[in-house]
């Protein structure tokens, strides 16, 4: 196989990964959050979710979903899941929240705390589209190993807005590939999921 037949069948399959990590289609948020009302995100939230459901692309036929399974217990590990990036330690005996603020049209700022101390920050790229909700331009693109030989790509894409009771309405769509030889792909695990952060102020 010549190396432009290799490129060729190298970006089909970044894209069919690409394409399955899409959000469902023709789903309306009950708050379409824009330019001009942005400021409304700022506020505290709890770090643990007080709901989570898989959610279903209406537009699709080939659909299979799955919620997050346990592999996010927090706001922090759903942003930060690097492969060198722990999971948040949390116990029943402290009180666990995060704040998000609105920095310029294209950052936002997000303080994680202790009770009342900050023990870590985020500070990440947003953008909007015409669909109400707010994307989050976080590293959410991996390579473990060598992609179809012994490893796979993994692609995480998340979005936010508010709820109509104004808590904070979480979505991302993850999908993991892992290989075979030959370039064949070997479909891992494919999650499109929501949760909801309650809004404390």
């Amino acid at each position: 196989m010549s190396n432009l037949n290799r490129g060729i069948i190298y970006f089909l399959v970044l894209s069919f990964n690409f394409g399955c990590a899409s959000f469902p289609k023709k789903r309306e948020p009950s708050s379409r959050i824009n330019l001009t009302n942005i400021q409304q995100l700022n506020g505290k939230y709890s770090l643990r979710e007080i709901y989570s459901g898989p959610t279903k692309d209406t537009a699709s036929a080939w659909n299979f979903s799955e919620s997050d399974l346990g592999h996010y217990p927090t706001f922090f590990d759903e942003l930060n899941n690097g492969m060198f990036v722990k999971q948040l330690k949390t116990d029943a005996s402290n009180s666990y929240t995060f704040t998000l603020n609105i920095l310029n049209s294209k950052r936002i700022e997000i303080n994680y705390f202790k009770d009342d101390c900050i023990i870590n920050q985020n500070t990440i790229r947003y953008k909007f589209k015409d669909d109400g909700y707010f994307y989050l331009k976080n590293r959410n693109f991996k390579i473990k190993g060598i992609p179809y030989v012994l490893g796979g790509f993994f692609y995480k894409r998340n979005r936010i807005t508010l709820n109509k009771d104004n808590n904070l309405l979480f979505e991302t769509s993850e999908f993991m590939s892992v290989g075979m030889f030959l370039l064949r792909v070997a479909p891992f695990s494919k999650m499109k999921y929501e949760k909801i952060y309650q809004r404390l102020e």
